[in-house]
């Protein structure tokens, strides 16, 4: 089946080809001449009609610059989006420049020239300033033609109505806008009442007498204050949806060893990958993080002057894997019966949460914990 524009095409050929015969045309055959030219013009007619009507249905006009005449044609709908009567104005870039907002006239210009210089696409989103002071936003798009020698012969060229599209997006970006701000308070404040819980644990334990009862109030708050950490992280990177867990447990195990009590001065070494978490495995994670290094501060030293505990983060395709190492004593003889504590019970039931697995690896040069898990 052919086209509109096949059939015009057709129709106009064999007219020209009956024009250009050299013996006299008769009056039948002059009136098929006719015919095709009318039907030809039928059909142009229809053309030019749905063409129009899809200009305006889009809010998009056409124009077109001859650059070897410096002609320029703007279609019917290309001077509505302009704001101009196409009985009062001719087109030039000129009166163009006065519509397009002052702000964005210098942007227009040089997208305009590179393309037109480097031979790409021109698309270029901008605001129009309307005589009635209304702005309008229009998405224009080109393409350049040139001729075998590349010297530019001509482009052709829209321009969309697009405010409603750029206005809606400015609303988006601004509740977006308003929802982080509103998030970062969330976490401020969840910090903030997290360090108040953990407080009044510390003011506690200072009332306290029984050693053991010390120690849980300690283990307790250090934990609380795991989860502060998280909250005050994301508060200060404004990225709400995912926390880097390297930084994050870097700083936990630095804040555990400088001020858990302890004789002996350990060096804190990191080794981490980039890697970004949400918040479901980050918790988790750092928890875990959290009762390997206060376990590692408080029994792979004893009797020692100096230890170093080093944390290594690595990310293998969709595997993250995260070593946590000291060079102290290595595990106890009864470590076996000491997995029913409840630090021990913390860390089976948080990996089986990440859906991973771990191990605890000791020698004489000190004891390593290794934690492997996929990324959601």
């Amino acid at each position: 089946m052919k086209s509109i524009r096949e059939d015009i095409d057709q129709k106009l050929t064999e007219s020209l080809q009956d024009l250009g015969v050299d013996s006299p045309i008769s009056k039948e055959e002059q009136k098929q001449i006719v015919n095709k030219l009318e039907q030809a013009k039928k059909a142009f007619d229809r053309l030019r009609t749905w063409i129009d009507q899809a200009e305006k249905l889009a809010d998009l006009g056409a124009w077109e610059h001859d650059i070897k005449d410096d002609e320029l044609f703007w279609s019917d709908e290309t001077y509505r989006i302009l704001g101009f009567d196409p009985k009062e104005v001719e087109p030039s870039y000129e009166i163009l420049m006065k519509r397009i907002h002052p702000d964005d006239r210098e942007r227009v210009n040089q997208a305009f020239s590179e393309s037109l210089e480097n031979r790409a696409p021109y698309n270029l989103t901008y605001r129009l300033e309307l005589p009635d002071g209304k702005l309008k936003y229009v998405e224009a798009q080109a393409r350049h033609f040139y001729s075998e020698a590349g010297d530019p012969v001509l482009t052709i060229g829209t321009n969309q109505n697009v405010t409603k599209r750029e206005l809606e997006k400015q609303k988006i970006e601004e509740s977006l806008e308003e929802k982080q701000v509103l998030l970062g308070e969330i976490h401020h404040r969840l910090k903030n009442n997290l360090a108040v819980v953990a407080g009044m644990l510390q003011l506690q334990w200072l009332q306290e007498d029984d050693p053991d009862v010390v120690k849980s109030l300690q283990e307790s708050t250090n934990r609380i204050k795991a989860v502060a950490g998280i909250h005050q992280q994301l508060y200060q990177s404004g990225n709400f949806a995912n926390v880097a867990l390297g930084e994050n447990i870097k700083n936990l195990a630095s804040d555990l060893i400088s001020t858990m009590e302890t004789n002996t001065k350990i060096e804190l070494k990191s080794e981490c990958d980039t890697v970004y978490l949400d918040m479901a495995q980050t918790l988790p994670c750092t928890l875990i993080a959290n009762e390997v290094v206060t376990n590692a501060v408080k029994h792979a030293f004893e009797g020692r002057e100096k230890g170093r505990i080093t944390i290594r983060l690595d990310k293998d395709n969709s595997t993250i894997r995260l070593r946590i190492n000291d060079n102290g004593v290595g595990l106890p003889a009864d470590f076996e019966d000491r997995k029913g504590s409840l630090g021990m019970n913390l860390i089976n039931t948080l990996t089986n949460q990440l859906e991973g697995n771990y191990k605890f690896e000791s020698s004489e040069e000190g004891t390593t914990f290794t934690l492997e898990f996929d990324k959601e």
